[in-house]
């Protein structure tokens, strides 16, 4: 009986280290599994966006542009419960306002469509030469569709059939697309552009990418900027300024364009015209200021084809040296350079 006693003993005890043995190689089944999946997940980030080691976010509803052809077609809303690992991002203005909200490990492809060199701030420029880069001619849908963004940045002009079809074509397929409000054609004065709309646009990543309040800090310095040049030339008079660039035409962005709207926001007149002027109007309206939007090859040296044109000797602008050449970074969907492009401005139009 003793002896049964015993045996029952050593058996439930035999039983018992089975268990904890079990239980123990259980635990630390458990804990290799959690550091290999973080380990995976680290290794992963090193090359791919930090998102895609992230759960889900709550969803963000953005308010954007639907573009077809270069046109706007109307408001088009899109929900994100996510952010955007492996965004393809058109143009440099585009690139820099990534980059300014530190957001280049989000980048899958940054396609550069200007020749020449492009001054973007130094700490930016630094960025751009780590990122992976094409140039405009592989703006394609098939290299596109080939790189698998879950989002595409660029101005409406790049929606064309020849280039990204249209907003649609992407959206449909589960690709967002964000456009920047400010890039309508220049030969046309369709759409009001203000800095409320490159305001928007930054607002826009700021909430697509959850870094909302580096993105308010953006704002607020514009906005600061502005504050700033009003009061310090308070007591100046209005100066009349234009803004004109050679493309096919003579084209003018007035005051209902982003450039004529920056002016006026820090106390110049600028007039409405047409899109597209020429040397008799603008010789009727004989601006106090004239800048002379470069964007090619030829920066800098485009204010020639006013200064040196007998035609426009008697310009105002001409005889007292104030005809200026203006960057487009700071002209057209400026968004992160908009504060440099104000303090440009203001430079030239209270030089004296």
């Amino acid at each position: 009986m003793w002896d049964c006693f015993i045996v029952k003993n050593m058996v439930l005890t035999a039983r018992g280290i089975v268990m904890q043995v079990k239980e123990k190689y259980r635990l630390m089944t458990v804990c290799l599994l959690i550091i290999l999946l973080i380990a995976g997940c680290t290794s992963q980030s090193e090359q791919l966006p930090a998102s895609l080691c992230e759960q889900p976010v709550g969803k963000c509803d953005i308010s954007n542009l639907s573009i077809e052809n270069y046109f706007v077609k109307g408001t088009n809303i899109q929900s994100f419960d996510r952010v955007p690992s492996r965004a393809l991002v058109v143009g440099e203005n585009e690139i820099e306002a990534m980059l300014e909200l530190g957001l280049e490990k989000h980048i899958v492809m940054a396609i550069v469509t200007n020749g020449r060199k492009f001054d973007m701030k130094e700490k930016n420029t630094v960025k751009l030469a780590a990122l992976p880069k094409k140039d405009r001619a592989y703006l394609n849908v098939e290299y596109i569709t080939a790189l698998k963004p879950n989002l595409i940045i660029a101005q409406q002009d790049k929606f064309v059939r020849n280039q990204l079809r249209d907003t649609d074509y992407w959206n449909e397929r589960g690709i967002h697309t964000f456009v920047p409000f400010n890039t309508n054609t220049p030969s046309k004065h369709l759409h009001s552009e203000t800095i409320e709309n490159e305001m928007q646009f930054i607002q826009g990543l700021g909430k697509i990418f959850r870094v909302e309040e580096r993105a308010e800090q953006i704002v607020e310095e514009t906005y600061d900027t502005i504050e700033d040049i009003r009061n310090k030339y308070r007591s100046e008079p209005p100066s009349k300024v234009m803004f004109v660039e050679f493309l096919s035409s003579l084209i003018s962005y007035d005051s209902t364009k982003l450039a004529g709207n920056m002016a006026i926001r820090i106390g110049a007149k600028v007039p409405e015209t047409s899109p597209v002027i020429g040397f008799e109007q603008l010789i009727q309206e004989n601006p106090d200021v004239l800048f002379v939007v470069c964007s090619h090859a030829d920066y800098g040296d485009c204010i020639t084809k006013i200064t040196e044109n007998p035609a426009l000797q008697q310009l105002k602008c001409v005889k007292e040296n104030r005809v200026y050449s203006i960057p487009l970074r700071f002209t057209y969907a400026a968004s992160v350079r908009t504060s440099d492009g104000l303090r440009y401005m203001a430079q030239c139009i209270y030089a004296r």
